[in-house]
C-alpha cells in the first residue's frame, strides 16, 4: 500500500470487503477478464481512503490487495464508488442487484454446507447475527419468519454516502438466499428509506416444504450441529482477531503520534538553529548529503545593515536587541517564502544560498534569490518607518550583494560542531559585491543578471573593482520597481 507522510485520518470502518468481493466475482461472471483500474478508479491512492497498517502502525492509502480481501473493512463511501462503478463497467443499472444475489458464491466450504442445510427460514432467523459481522451502517430486524414467507426491515444509519445501489445489494442477497437453498425465493420492496420511508422493508417469500421435507431438515441440520458449532467458533475467533488488531492499531496509532511530536519538536528546535530545510534532511537520516562536500552551482546572497555598529551605540542595549530580533525575524519569513537556506548570521549580515540542499534550476534560483533581496529592500522601507515613529532617527538601510558560479557546499568545522556553507571565489565576490552597493540597493553579479535579465529589470554599472579579485567584474544594480 502507499504509504502516506502527510498527516490523515484512516477512513471509517462501515463495512466488510465481502461487498467488493460480491462485485468483482459477478463481473467475472460477465467478462473475460475484470477491470480493476475501472472497478476502483477514484480509490486507488485517494486520500478519503487510509487505513492503518498493522505491521506498521502508518496511515497509508488503500490498495488493489487490501480492497479485495474480506477480513477488512472500508467506508461507505468507498463501497458506494465500487457500487457506481460496477454500474458503469457493465452498463446496468441493476448490476448490484445481480452481483447481491450471488454473493453466496463467495463463502466456502462449510458455510455452504450449513446454510444449504439450514433453510431460507433457519438463515434468515440468524440474519441480524450475520449482519452485525460484516456491517456497522444499518441494523437489520426479521420482523415475521414463518415457512415460505418473511418481512425483513433494514435501518440505515444517517450517511449521505449510503445510497439507493445499498438497497439494490441487498435485495439480490435476500434473493441468492432462495438459490442457495434450492428453493427460489422471491423478494419485493415494499418500503423504501431513500424514497422517503423511515426504514427498508423487504418481503421474502419462497415455496412452502411439506411437513415431512421440513422434518427431514431438522433432522439434517441436527445432524450437522458439530459443524455448526465449529463454524461458529471459528467466527468468534476471527472477531476476537479482529478487536484484538483493532486495539493493537489505536496503541500503535497512539504511540507513533506521540513520536511524531517527539520529533516534530526536535525538528522545530533544530530549525532555530539551522536552516529549516537542513533541519528536515537531518531528522529524516540525510546525514551524509547535508555534512558531506560537493561542488553546485549556486546563487549566493550577502546582505548587512550600513553603519550598523554607528547606530546602535547610539541606542539602549534593550532596544538594540529588539529592533534587530525584529529585523531578523521579518528577513527570515522573507528567506523561507522564497526557499532561501540561511547558511549564517554574523553581527548584522545574512548569508543565504539557493541551489542547496535543495536543487530546481539555475534561473530558478537566480530569480527567488533577486525576489528575495528585492522582497528585503520593500520590507525594511516599511521597518524604518514604524521604527522612526518607535523614536528609531536615523534610518537603517540594507545593501545586498549576489553571484552565482560554481562553489563548495557542505559541512565545515570540527567534529564537536559544523555549519553548512558554502566557500569559493563566487562567495567572496558576493560579498564584495554588498560592500560595493548602495545603501537600498542590490548589486548582482554578470552570470546572475544572464539568468534573470528577461523578467526583472536591472541597470549596468559597468566594470568594478572588488577586494580579493584580481580582475574588474562587472556589475548590475537591480530596478527595485520591476516586476
Amino acid at each position: 500500500m502507499l504509504e502516506r507522510s502527510k498527516t490523515k485520518e484512516p477512513m471509517p470502518r462501515d463495512t466488510s470487503c465481502i461487498n467488493i468481493l460480491t462485485c468483482e466475482n459477478y463481473i467475472k461472471s460477465i467478462l473475460p477478464k475484470v477491470p480493476y483500474e475501472k472497478l476502483f478508479e477514484g480509490i486507488i491512492a485517494n486520500e478519503e481512503f487510509l487505513v492503518t497498517d498493522i505491521n506498521s502502525g502508518k496511515i497509508v492509502a488503500v490498495d488493489q490487495n487490501y480492497l479485495l480481501e474480506q477480513k477488512h473493512w472500508v467506508s461507505n463511501k468507498l463501497l458506494r464508488t465500487v457500487y457506481e462503478n460496477t454500474v458503469s463497467i457493465l452498463n446496468d443499472a441493476d448490476a448490484v442487484y445481480k452481483a447481491g444475489s450471488n454473493i453466496f458464491k463467495t463463502a466456502v466450504g462449510s458455510q455452504i454446507f450449513l446454510m444449504r442445510v439450514a433453510g431460507v427460514q433457519s438463515i434468515l432467523k440468524r440474519l441480524p447475527k450475520e449482519n452485525a459481522k460484516f456491517n456497522r451502517n444499518r441494523t437489520v430486524a426479521v420482523v415475521k419468519n414463518q415457512n415460505g414467507y418473511a418481512v425483513v426491515q433494514i435501518h440505515w444509519n444517517e450517511d449521505p454516502d449510503i445510497t439507493k445501489l445499498f438497497c439494490d445489494m441487498n435485495r439480490g442477497v435476500y434473493e441468492g438466499l432462495g438459490r442457495l437453498t434450492r428453493n427460489p425465493a422471491r423478494v419485493e420492496e415494499k418500503n423504501c428509506q431513500f424514497a422517503g420511508d423511515g426504514f427498508c422493508e423487504y418481503h421474502i417469500k419462497w415455496k412452502t416444504k411439506p411437513i415431512f421435507s421440513r422434518i427431514l431438515d431438522l433432522f439434517r441440520f441436527r445432524m450437522s450441529r458439530e459443524v455448526i458449532e465449529q463454524l461458529e467458533q471459528m467466527i468468534e475467533e476471527v472477531n476476537k482477531i479482529r478487536l484484538e488488531q483493532e486495539r493493537m492499531i489505536k496503541l500503535r496509532t497512539a504511540d507513533l503520534k506521540k513520536e511524531k511530536e517527539k520529533v516534530e519538536h526536535a525538528q522545530n528546535i533544530l530549525s532555530s538553529y539551522v536552516a529549516p530545510q537542513l533541519a528536515e534532511k537531518i531528522i529524516n537520516g540525510e546525514v551524509a548529503p547535508v555534512w558531506g562536500h560537493s561542488r553546485e552551482k549556486l546563487t549566493i546572497f550577502f546582505s548587512d545593515i550600513k553603519d550598523f555598529t554607528t547606530i546602535t551605540d547610539s541606542m539602549e542595549p534593550e532596544d538594540m536587541a529588539r529592533l534587530l530580533n525584529e529585523y531578523f525575524s521579518k528577513m527570515n519569513e522573507i528567506i523561507q517564502a522564497y526557499g532561501g537556506t540561511l547558511a549564517n548570521i554574523q553581527g548584522d549580515a545574512l548569508f543565504v544560498l539557493f541551489g542547496a540542499p535543495d536543487k530546481t534550476t539555475d534561473r530558478d534560483h537566480a530569480l527567488r534569490c533577486v525576489k528575495m533581496a528585492m522582497a528585503m529592500q520593500r520590507k525594511m522601507s516599511a521597518l524604518q518607518q514604524k521604527w522612526f515613529e518607535e523614536g528609531v532617527e536615523q534610518p537603517l538601510q540594507i545593501r545586498c550583494g549576489i553571484s552565482t558560479g560554481m562553489a563548495t557546499v557542505g559541512g565545515f568545522g570540527s567534529e564537536d560542531r559544523k555549519e553548512y556553507t558554502a566557500m569559493g571565489m563566487q562567495v567572496n565576490l558576493a560579498a564584495r559585491l554588498e560592500n560595493a552597493c548602495e545603501p537600498g540597493g542590490i548589486l548582482i553579479s554578470h552570470p546572475t543578471w544572464a539568468l534573470i535579465k528577461d523578467e526583472i529589470h536591472c541597470q549596468p554599472q559597468g566594470k568594478i573593482e572588488v577586494k580579493g579579485i584580481s580582475r574588474p567584474v562587472r556589475a548590475y544594480a537591480v530596478e527595485l520597481k520591476s516586476p
